[in-house]
């Protein structure tokens, strides 16, 4: 049977898509009902464990793995914690401490590991980049940032950053809903072929759109709660998670093209592993995170 006969149609790939979509959103529905810092705790953790695990897995077949597991484990380590002391109220997390650390420790250990080798080219270099990318890419970018924003605009209460969870998760997420949906439609010019060929221009403008849906939808189910984030704000919001996910799903693509890797994962019809799932997550948490802190808009 050919390679074409066996590939499935634009109808079947957003059957499944859809599928797995709603399936994830029930389980995030049921954990932001449930409104419990450990359910979040549960959740986020696994996300950002198997997410970090697939990064790892992409690297599979080049050189410098230990600097890998090196900077991967500590990463991990640096955002449970950071989730972990939020939950207990531990106000010494605030200031990047944890983070800081950790990023100083894996470059003074990955290229003390490295001096067991002898000089081998860019790879004595790339294996000390690689354990920077891999302690930063999905445990800090996205677990340690999705942790703080959920403990904004004050730690150990769930309330408010939950729903801030929810705006940057759903606008991200719209985005990439928006961009398949758009694209699939009216999509004719090529955004950037040489990074995901199937993204478009007119894909782009619908994400950006849905984006926006989405921040006004949360923004405005919230009632009281979000009511500290004036209207204009609201705008901005969705349009940064807007940019933010479309940037960090072309990250990705970078990342498994440089690699010729496929997908991160299969266990999720039509999306793909964890890390396409959050790997829009991955720009839009600290983007938010920042902009909020930035406008003083969150102490």
């Amino acid at each position: 049977m050919s390679d074409e006969a066996e590939k499935p149609t634009k109808a079947q790939v957003f059957r499944a898509r859809l599928t797995s979509t709603l399936i994830l959103w029930v389980i995030v529905t049921g954990v932001f009902v449930s409104q419990q810092p450990w359910a979040f705790f549960g959740l986020i953790g696994f996300l950002t464990v198997a997410g970090a695990a697939e990064f790892f897995g992409l690297f599979r077949k080049f050189p410098g793995s230990a600097c890998r597991i090196l900077g991967l484990l500590l990463g991990l380590a640096v955002a449970l914690a950071t989730g972990v002391f939020l939950i207990c109220g531990c106000q010494e997390v605030g200031g990047f401490t944890l983070e800081a650390a950790g990023l100083v420790f894996v470059v003074l250990a990955a290229f003390c590991w490295r001096f067991r080798n002898g000089i081998e080219g860019r790879e004595s270099v790339d294996a000390v980049g690689d354990a920077l990318l891999a302690y930063v890419y999905v445990p800090i970018l996205f677990g340690s940032f999705v942790f703080r924003l959920l403990f904004l605009p004050d730690s150990g209460n769930v309330g408010p950053g939950s729903w801030l969870v929810l705006m940057m998760i759903a606008s991200a997420k719209f985005t990439d809903m928006g961009a398949y949906i758009t694209g699939s439609l009216i999509g004719k010019n090529k955004m950037a072929p040489h990074l995901s060929p199937a993204k478009t221009w007119e894909g782009f403008a619908g994400a950006l759109g849905f984006a926006q849906l989405a921040a006004w939808s949360v923004w405005g189910l919230s009632g009281d709660i979000l009511a500290w984030i004036a209207p204009l704000h609201v705008f901005v919001v969705g349009l940064l998670m807007g940019l933010s996910a479309v940037a960090g799903d072309l990250a990705e693509s970078v990342l498994k093209r440089s690699l010729k890797v496929k997908d991160s994962g299969n266990w999720m019809p039509g999306i793909g592993g964890v890390l396409d799932l959050i790997d829009s997550l991955c720009f839009a948490a600290p983007v938010m995170y920042f902009y909020l802190i930035v406008t003083g808009l969150a102490p």
